[in-house]
Order: structure tokens, then sequence, then C-alpha cells
């Protein structure tokens, strides 16, 4: 039962996240600064015109003082304000509609604009940092209200979404089918409403609220509320279809309130709770668990022991701590920026873009092109005593806003008679090793849903396991996903060791939990 629940939490997950995405600035903290830089060059464009052709505009001239107000914000704080969704959002929707309109006045066509390679971002950017805004909302149990203010967290900018934002966020939802979800939004933009937008009024806020509430069955509060709108516009045609529909409807959900209708708070499943960290280990687990100096596997570790806390026995992980420099942190993010895409997912014997994994990542070939970067290989054979000669290539991966990695499993899972990775030529992926390259302020936990182990990241630790039993079998404990970042950006560097070349090192066993 436990496993199902987390099946069904990622299948809620794979839908929300189905749509067709090709925009890619949220999907890396890294990427999202650049539109920082980019939106600092649209307001000096509009300073200059402002200067050469509309010295008289005031309406211009506060317009461009309040972007640069927003602007120095998010300038002074680059990395919390295009980490948190909130002002990810904010940013990103101000490019596409303010700009848009501002260039249409100006005549600036921002839609081609760029500045040094950045490009404008896409309708899609705006629907991945929603979409990531309501997975918050969702798995860390926030109610819209805090989550459009500041999401609990005190920051050092004032930022927040209005009834219109929450509106856009709500009819997003609504498209997708998702309206229990929708709901507490447009609910939300009903609580911040304080005057009626172009366009777009209290009252047509109430009936998508209403066509939201119909469909979730909810036919009472969708009546009270289509009254509240008759009563105020009496020949309003959506208001007086909907009361007609309501009213029959209404008896039937008194009779399903009559059968017994549950109410309360929501089941979450293991996954969700490690991710918010209300799972405790027992105590009779965790006495079983000790941190140790390793010093005996090589000469080398006994003028340099490793820092080891256990975190499981069976199956087998440990994490350890400051295992690299800053310096070295450094030196591998440095290379990693340039090389930066959207990260891909191998299934079906190929690499593809899916929608439960929002990161971007670098894969980086230490022995023959980064070779400064060789002694973090080198110091995974001393950590794991597993030879580097099936190793794959060092993966850097970046997280975006709200970025994360559903339940998944490191090794392949091939069809009979095929080979895992068959491109790689090494078998399946026998161990993981996960570098945490960053702190992160809010959540982005690696979570072991199967056995209830949740780790942190801790700039400058590691974290390794065994994805296989050692008769070479897959171990399905070892199903693992990538919590959402809520509020920083992580940086994880990720080495996964292969079979091939580890016969003497990491000798098969008939039974399989020798």
């Amino acid at each position: 039962m436990r496993h199902f629940y987390v099946i069904a939490t990622f299948w809620f997950y794979s839908i929300l996240l189905g749509t067709s995405v090709t925009g890619e600035y949220y999907t890396s903290t890294e990427r999202m600064r650049q539109l920082i830089k980019l939106e600092e060059s649209l307001t000096n464009h509009l300073s200059r015109y402002i200067e050469n052709y509309a010295n008289d505009s005031r309406a211009l001239q506060r317009q461009r003082d309040e972007l640069g107000r927003q602007l120095k914000e998010a300038s002074a704080h680059d990395l919390l304000y295009v980490s948190h969704p909130v002002t990810a959002f904010l940013l990103i929707n101000r490019l596409l509609t303010d700009w848009q309109k501002i260039g249409a006045y100006i005549g600036l066509d921002v839609r081609q604009y760029a500045f040094e390679n950045i490009q404008m971002p896409t309708a899609d950017d705006v629907s991945g940092v929603m979409e990531a805004l309501v997975r918050l909302q969702h798995l860390y149990q926030i109610v819209p209200n805090k989550c459009s203010r500041d999401i609990g967290i005190d920051l050092p900018f004032d930022q927040a979404l209005g009834a219109l934002e929450c509106y856009q966020i709500a009819d997003h939802l609504m498209a997708d089918g998702f309206n229990s979800q929708s709901i507490r939004w447009f609910q939300e933009a009903l609580h911040l409403w304080s005057m009626d937008y172009a366009g777009l009024t209290k009252i047509d806020v109430i009936n998508e609220l209403v066509k939201a509430l119909s469909n979730e069955k909810r036919y009472t509060e969708a009546l009270k509320l289509t009254d509240e709108v008759l009563q105020e516009q009496p020949d309003n045609p959506v208001a007086l279809s909907n009361r007609i529909l309501l009213e029959n409807a209404t008896a039937s959900e008194l009779l399903s309130d009559n059968e017994g209708r549950t109410t309360g708070t929501p089941e979450y499943s293991e996954y969700e709770m490690l991710c918010r960290a209300d799972i405790e280990r027992p105590a009779s687990v965790l006495k079983t668990l000790y941190c140790f100096y390793e010093h005996s596997r090589n000469p080398f570790l006994r003028i340099a022991p490793l820092k080891v806390e256990q975190i499981s026995h069976d199956p087998f992980m440990m994490v350890y701590h400051e295992i690299i420099s800053d310096r070295e942190i450094t030196n591998v993010l440095e290379a990693a920026r340039p090389r930066l895409n959207r990260a891909l997912v191998f299934e079906a014997n190929k690499y593809s873009v899916t929608h439960y994994r929002t990161s971007t990542n670098a894969w980086l070939d230490v022995e023959m092109f980064y070779t400064h970067l060789k002694p973090i290989v080198k110091r995974i054979e001393d950590m794991t005593g597993l030879t580097k000669r099936s190793y794959d290539q060092l993966q850097i991966g970046n997280y975006g806003v709200g970025g994360h990695y559903s339940t998944h499993y490191d090794y392949d899972r091939p069809a009979e008679g095929q080979e895992a990775f068959p491109t790689l030529g090494k078998g399946n992926r026998i161990a993981t090793v996960m570098y945490y390259l960053s702190d992160v302020d809010v959540g982005g936990a690696t979570v072991f849903p199967d056995i209830g182990v949740g780790v942190f990241p801790r700039k400058g630790s590691a974290i390794f396991w065994y994805n296989l039993y050692r008769n070479g079998t897959s171990d399905p404990r070892t199903l693992h996903a990538a919590c959402p970042v809520m509020l920083g950006s992580k940086w994880v560097a990720n080495q996964w060791i292969h079979e091939r070349g580890q016969e003497f090192k990491h000798p098969c066993a008939l039974d399989p939990m020798l």
C-alpha cells in the first residue's frame, strides 16, 4: 500500500506536467539568472527612449521607475529572486506581458529581442513556473494565500502575486483538468481582489470558480456564489445559465452528503512526508547506525581518512561529509555552466525530455578534457573501492524553479535478452555516488520512500549506495526521488558506476543478500 501511494503521487505529477514545454529557463536557476540581465538591458533601452523621444511622458517614466525598482531587488538578491517560485513567475510574466506592451508603444519587437545571446522566455516558461508553484504548494502543504505572498519564508525583497496572477494560475490548472487545485487559486484571487482589471472583472472570476466547483460536484457552494453574482448583476447570462443547472444538481449533492461524504486531511505518501522531514526513523534502526572515519581501504586514507555516516545497512547507503572542497566545487561549476542543457531520462533504450525531471545538466569527460577534475573521480575510488574503468562521465545537474525528479531507479530495466545501457557497453549501474555542490535553503532532499530515508543537501557532502544486489539483480528498494526545491539553487554531481570491471572489486554472489 505504501508503494501504491508513491506511484499515485507521481501519476498526479506526470499528468500535471504533461503539457508540451519548450521553454527552458525555468528548469535551471543558472539560466533564470540570465533573465535579470535581459531585463536590465530592456530597462536601459527604455531609459534611452524616454531621454530621446518621451521626456514629457510621466506615465512612461513611472513605469520605467517601477520596473527599475523591481530590477534593483532582483539584481541585489539574484539567486534567491530567481529560485523563489513567486518572484520567478513575476519576472517571466513581466517579460512576456509588461514588456510586450512597452515594446509595442516604443516600437521595439521584444519577441525578437536578445542580449548577449539571451533570448526572451516563452509562454511555456510561464507554464513551467506555474506548475512548479502548484507542485510546491501541494507537496509542502502551503495554502495559496501564503504561497502567493512569501511561501512562509522571510525574504529580503517584497514581492507578491496579485489577484490577476492567482487567476492565471487557477485558469491554467482548470484548463488542464485539475479543478480541485484550481479552486484554491480562484478563491485566493477573490481574496486579493481590490479592483477590476482591464478585460477581467471580479464577476468573471466568480463564474470561473463556479465552473471549477461544479466540476468537482460541489454544487451547493457553486449555487451560493451564483446567487451572489445575480444579486449584483441580475441579467448576467453566465450566472443565469449556471443557476438552472445547479438547482437540479444540488438535490443530488445532498443525497451524496447523506450517504456519507468523507472530508478531512488528505493522505500523503511516504515520499511527500520525507520531503517535508515529517517522518522520524525508528529508534531501533537509528541505534544501529553510526559515524566513523574510513582509513583502512587504502594507504592514502591512513593520512587522510574519510568522514562517513551510515544511513542504511540494507540496502547499503553512506553519506560522506566534507568530501569535496569549495575550490573543487568552483572548478566543477565553471566547467559545467557553458555546457548545461535540459536533463534527459533514459527510457526504452533512448534518452528523452520528460516532465517529471525538471533540471539541466552537463556531462564532463574528466579523463579526456577536464583532467583538472581527476582528483574528484579518484576520490570516488577511495570512497567505494570500485574501479573507475567502468565509471560513466561525470554528470553535473542544476535544478530550476521547484525543480524535481520524480521517483525513479538509477539502474536500467531492459527487456529480456537486451543489454542495460547498450550504448555504453559497461553493463548496468551497480552503484551511485552523488556529490552535493551547494546548500539548498528549503527543500531539495534526496528521498528513498521504500526504506524511509531522506538526505537533505549539504554542500561538500556525498551520498553513496548500491543499485544492484550482489548477484547482479536490481534492488527495487533503491527507488528514490529528488524533492522539489522550494528556495535556493541545487547543484549536484552524479557519478554512476557500472558492473564491468568490478568483478574482483565487488565479486558477484549467488545469495543476493551477501
